[in-house]
């Protein structure tokens, strides 16, 4: 299973596109929605939601995988095999997406396999979901051997 999992409070403007490739995915993608903190003092948000997230992460044997703007980027292809293979190794592959404030990196990196970026660009922490979900996409329809474009 896939997961793919971030802080969110709300994502309006692109919840019928990642509706859509969820319908799409048929379960193959599970949308993990963890509450972002209400504190407000941005080092107490990101305390408190770092914290959750290393609890979430820590839960099981899964490989993690942080969206993360300054790191490797890979082509749809190269993304492709990589998901072939980790989803060949481990039970579940999990996408993590940070949200407003991010969390302090130093307290998760032990709980966190790899790190990618979907390019050097900032784009909202919505769009980011939806073009993963469009990504996992391309890459199931590859698995499948079905044409993307119908």
């Amino acid at each position: 299973m896939i997961k793919i999992t971030s802080f969110v409070d709300s994502f309006k403007h692109y919840e019928e596109p990642i509706k859509e490739f969820q319908k799409r995915l048929g379960g193959v993608v599970d949308f993990v929605k963890l509450k972002p903190s209400k504190r407000n003092e941005i080092n107490e948000i990101i305390n408190e939601e770092t914290l959750e997230l290393k609890k979430y992460l820590e839960k099981n044997k899964w490989y993690k995988v942080l969206l993360y703007i300054d790191c490797k980027t890979m082509d749809t292809i190269e993304f492709s095999k990589f998901v072939e293979e980790k989803q060949m190794k481990f039970w579940d592959l999990v996408f993590v997406i940070w949200w407003a404030y991010w969390v302090d990196y130093d307290m998760i990196k032990d709980s966190i396999d790899f790190k990618i970026s979907l390019s050097p660009m900032t784009f909202p922490h919505a769009q980011a979901i939806m073009m993963l979900f469009e990504q996992i996409y391309r890459v199931n329809c590859i698995k499948k051997g079905i044409r993307y474009h119908h």
